[in-house]
């Protein structure tokens, strides 16, 4: 996914979204409008952000259109994500499941209870991000699914569980959906806990599919003799674990969750290559073991009145020494890039205070949203990897001179850093000594204020020579 000239959003909008295939030419530009006008101001209501009350209720129409699917729109990404991932030898698949609020929206059409509430309504939507480890660039989305999430019926016996369709069954759909992995290609998996699933494990062997994963079940295992430690014979996987000694330590960076704040925790890790047994009673596709290593890294020394920080991950890519273990752990660490996915979604681009009829057009809603909330987070990173590379080569120089006319420390910027750090201030980024990097949301504020500028000088030149 490219963002090499951020401010040409026509041009962006048209490659993303020009191929979209609506069974009608007339559609597929009333699609490339809505796109660029989101995308130019991606918190904006479909009114404020269409201006005129015709090209809103034509984007009405289009959203409210049977004839056009969530697939039909967001298709074109995934097969532009899907193409630079065979460019890579090894590509990360980060995956997650967040849940869209809309509990004060009741009158949508086809929503259903999120979270453990009934009262609550709302939908499901999980999605794949392609990320190439070698550069840490982000590819885009490989695969996405809004889904409605289906309560247990009251008093369901284990047989009738089995047979009716769960939500754990998204994770196998996902790479069921993007197919085979290609030849002289490893794509690894990376998801939290509830990827813990035997069934999933299993689709992603028959795929060709590696994963790295988070464990919450503590499933049998069985070690080889020739892989054994002394005095450690445990039969239960997360025991293992944590009966391993220590192999190594290093000092990592731990982002912000919740209420709990970014520090810097020294953490030991082990690791064991273990033989995954099939559940005696649980689904499986067949009664075969799996081959994976188990890695756990842990904290000894929290800081007071705070938990110990605990990883236990599960990885089928194969650990053969402690700096290959250190880097699975660093994949799973970008799986928090999914959390500022969501963020970007729900907060940068408002998905949750969107009102529209039916939840099906909440859903093209999403597919409209999610490359435009990827480019909010390519901004960022196009920041943080900005060092000396010349501003001229990633701005027009038009751009260039606003920011430093807004930004009166500036007599002159010259390289991209420079440019980035002052559009961020612009959005209330303080740059001190201090801080860490500029985020997407003070990046994305100074530069929807540096484009309002710049439109009002190209408006001002207009007018002048008219």
């Amino acid at each position: 996914m490219d963002i090499t000239e951020p401010e040409k959003v026509e041009k962006w909008v048209v490659k993303t979204f020009g191929a979209v295939e609506c069974g009608d030419p007339r559609r597929t530009d009333r699609l490339i409008k809505v796109a660029k006008a989101l995308a130019s101001n991606p918190s904006a209501s479909l009114p404020c952000a269409l201006e005129t009350w015709g090209e809103t209720l034509g984007a009405y129409r289009l959203l409210d259109n049977p004839a056009i699917t969530y697939e039909q729109i967001i298709s074109p990404h995934w097969s532009q994500t899907y193409h630079e991932a065979t460019q890579s030898s090894r590509t990360l698949l980060l995956a997650d499941i967040t849940e869209m609020d809309y509990s004060t929206h009741k009158a949508v059409k086809g929503l259903a209870p999120i979270g453990n509430s009934r009262e609550d309504l709302g939908f499901s939507l999980h999605t794949v991000l392609a990320m190439n480890p070698q550069t840490e660039q982000l590819l885009g989305c490989l695969t996405q699914e809004p889904f409605l999430r289906k309560l247990a019926p009251e008093r369901e016996t284990k047989a009738q569980r089995q047979k009716r369709e769960r939500e754990s069954h998204v994770w196998a759909r996902s790479v069921q959906h993007i197919g085979r992995v290609p030849q002289n290609c490893q794509w690894v998996y990376v998801a939290d806990s509830g990827s813990d699933i035997y069934t999933f494990w299993q689709t992603c062997e028959d795929l060709g599919y590696d994963f790295a994963l988070r464990v919450a079940q503590d499933r049998v295992i069985e070690i080889a003799a020739e892989d054994a430690l002394e005095d450690c014979d445990e039969k239960y996987l997360k025991t293992l674990a944590r009966a391993l000694p220590a192999t190594a330590a290093r000092f990592l960076s731990v982002p912000a969750h919740e209420h709990r704040p970014k520090r810097e925790v020294f953490l030991q890790m082990s690791f064991q290559k273990v033989h995954i047994q099939p559940p005696v009673h649980g689904d499986c596709l067949r009664k075969a073991d799996l081959v994976a290593w188990v890695i756990r890294v842990w904290e000894t020394h929290p800081p007071q009145g705070q938990e110990p920080l605990e990883w236990i991950l599960l990885t089928t890519v194969p650990i053969l020494s402690p700096a290959d273990a250190w880097e699975v752990v660093q994949w799973y660490r970008w799986r928090w890039i999914l959390e500022d996915f969501h963020k970007a979604l729900k907060t940068g681009c408002r998905i949750e205070q969107r009102f529209l009829q039916s939840v099906e057009a909440l859903w093209k809603v999403v597919a409209i949203l999610t490359p435009i909330a990827l480019r909010l987070l390519l901004i960022r990173q196009a920041a943080q990897q900005a060092e000396e590379i010349p501003a001229a080569q990633v701005v027009s120089q038009d751009v260039v001179r606003v920011v430093i006319h807004l930004d009166p420390r500036h007599r002159d910027i010259v390289t991209a850093k420079q440019l980035w750090h002052a559009i961020a201030r612009l959005g209330g980024y303080l740059d001190r000594s201090c801080d860490g990097p500029p985020g997407w949301q003070t990046l994305w504020k100074g530069w929807i204020r540096v484009m309002y500028t710049l439109e009002g000088v190209h408006f001002a030149l207009h007018f002048s020579s008219s």
